[in-house]
């Protein structure tokens, strides 16, 4: 076996944090990135570096909130930038909320927050427990037979996505939005950081990647058509969303020499938008209704929670979760347990201290909130789902915890908690007060240890929805 790094060894005289030379241990990592790279930091700490054979970078892995937060918040400007790669940069990454540099990214993420807040302050909240409803609607019609729930909530945050971005949403049935959809979950699954075509953008129009390349050019095609249509039947007294504010920008920059806002550039914005936001949410919503169908006594406890809020005469609104401490330390340790964006990337575009030891420019960081999130120094039996974690001891408070960063922290984290949360209320509790839930009798419950694509989803398993 190879020998491990020593947090004495010298690279170019800079201190290296630990880490492990072994080609096997390191060509197993990306088979399962968050549970690979968490067993190495029980075995080199919360800071460790290796280098993946023949390409020969240095990689350095983040493994809990100390050395995270010393890094993205005490030392930002050291880690400003996602790592990239050729294809992207063939594709471009000017005008890319999660790829664009510095001032760029700035202005751009600032603009799609404060189109959200708009939105946060109008009707966001009301969309979010519309499309609930139509969700259930689509359950009940299954008569309380088995159904996969996965793809259905695809399509029901997917809709959230096309109300926010589009300003219309689409029946389940629609073809344009399952087509849509199925795209973006299939560049998702595709586009992983360690997939040959980011390294080599010249296959990408080989027939190796045809695929891949008719998702890429449908999801752009069908974004810019949107575009299109919004140009035509703009009005900037009453913008409808994201795109009418996009391209409201779009003429406010148009004597600009170097304009970051154009027509041609909209539907980077709006892709990051949706993929940034859409799977990571269906996954969400996923894990909840499996977690309440594997916890029935959570599942009865937050059911008595919302009739005593709630009722029946009314459907849930977002906000009532501040009168359900139960229910949102359940979604709060759901983000925990797992955690759904467990492994994010940042370039290092100078050298750093980190925990002592030197992080030097150049380098690929990986953010392992897979590991901190249950790191056994700050959470107690951090394998298991214990909402009361979050809980006050009589149960009545919700306990804000500040070692948990689940949805990200510094100047990149996920400009989209609210909504995370707010989708995981009003879809959990819309469901609850009409139906019970149990895995099929018929099919074998899912492992509750998730399967990692790029973000971390359950298993395929089935529902029944008996009404209430």
């Amino acid at each position: 076996m190879a020998p491990a790094h020593s947090s004495h060894q010298r690279d170019d005289q800079k201190i290296l944090p630990p880490g492990t030379r072994n080609p096997f241990t390191i060509l197993r990592i990306p088979k399962s990135p968050p549970i690979q790279l968490t067993n190495l930091s029980r075995r080199y700490g919360p800071l460790f570096t290796f280098r993946f054979p023949i390409v020969g970078s240095l990689v350095v892995v983040l493994n809990n909130h100390t050395v995270i937060h010393e890094a993205l918040v005490d030392n930002s400007d050291a880690f400003p930038n996602r790592v990239t790669s050729p294809l992207r940069h063939k594709w471009g990454i000017k005008g890319r909320i999660v790829y664009s540099y510095k001032e760029e990214h700035k202005i751009i993420r600032q603009f799609v927050l404060d189109g959200m807040k708009k939105y946060y302050a109008g009707k966001l909240h009301e969309k979010v427990a519309e499309e609930a409803r139509h969700f259930c609607t689509a359950v009940e019609e299954k008569n309380g037979k088995a159904f996969d729930p996965g793809f259905p909530l695809t399509l029901a945050t997917g809709n959230i996505n096309a109300m926010l971005n589009f300003g219309r949403r689409y029946e389940y049935s629609d073809p344009n939005l399952t087509k849509f959809m199925e795209a973006i979950d299939y560049l998702h699954v595709k586009l992983i950081p360690s997939a040959l075509v980011q390294k080599h953008p010249g296959l990408y129009d080989t027939f190796l990647y045809r695929k891949l390349k008719e998702s890429q050019e449908f999801v752009v095609n069908f974004i810019c058509d949107h575009i299109r249509e919004h140009r035509a039947t703009l009005d900037p007294a009453i913008p409808r969303d994201l795109i009418d504010m996009y391209l409201m920008r779009v003429d406010e920059e148009n004597s600009s020499e170097n304009p970051l806002f154009v027509d041609e550039r909209g539907w980077f914005t709006i892709k990051d938008v949706i993929t940034s936001s859409s799977l990571p949410s269906a996954a969400s919503l996923q894990w909840v209704i499996a977690l309440l169908c594997k916890h029935q006594e959570m599942q009865e406890k937050i059911y008595e929670e919302l009739q005593a809020a709630v009722g029946n005469d009314r459907l849930p609104e977002f906000n009532d979760l501040h009168k359900m401490p139960f229910t949102h330390a359940f979604l709060t340790e759901i983000l925990r347990y797992r955690t759904v964006l467990p492994v994010v990337s940042r370039e290092v575009v100078r050298d750093v201290i980190i925990d002592g030891h030197t992080i030097p420019q150049g380098s690929n960081v990986l953010i392992n909130y897979w590991a901190a999130e249950r790191d056994p120094a700050v959470w107690e039996k951090p394998d298991d789902f214990v909402p009361e974690r979050f809980l006050s001891s009589d149960g009545k408070t919700l306990i804000k915890q500040d070692s948990t960063h689940a949805l990200g922290i510094g100047h990149r984290d996920c400009m989209g908690k609210e909504l995370a949360m707010m989708q995981m209320f009003l879809f959990g509790t819309t469901l609850l007060q009409k139906f019970h839930l149990k895995f099929s009798p018929h099919k074998k419950p899912p492992s509750m240890q998730g399967i990692t694509k790029t973000v971390v989803v359950v298993g395929k398993f089935e529902v029944c929805a008996t009404k209430r």
